[in-house]
């Protein structure tokens, strides 16, 4: 199993906001396909002094070509409507990890 995690750093000022379009327009979106599954959207803490909020969406893929076939196809829209809405005031990066079974 892959795990796809995308951690956002928001202005503090839009959380409210950047909360409601991912649970209401992100999430809906990069799971239609059925290609990414069991969404998950956690609040980071972190230190004090850092300006914003940070969040992580994750999701589970079956494996890296399917991962793969999902940024070919999906990410493009998904990504660049968030970043639309969002602009400046929103970084990120992302990370792959696959699932260690023990």
């Amino acid at each position: 199993m892959i795990v796809f995690n995308t951690t956002f750093h928001i202005d503090e000022s839009l959380h409210e906001e950047f909360i409601e379009y991912m649970l209401q327009k992100f999430i809906p979106m990069s799971t239609k396909s059925g290609i990414l599954t069991s969404a998950r959207f956690s609040r980071v803490f972190g230190s004090d002094k850092d300006e914003g909020l940070s969040f992580a969406m994750e999701f589970q893929v079956a494996d890296i070509n399917q991962l793969e076939k999902w940024n070919r196809e999906e990410s493009k829209v998904v990504h660049s409507e968030l970043m639309e809405k969002f602009k400046e005031k929103l970084v990120g990066f992302s990370t792959v990890m696959q699932t260690i079974d023990y």
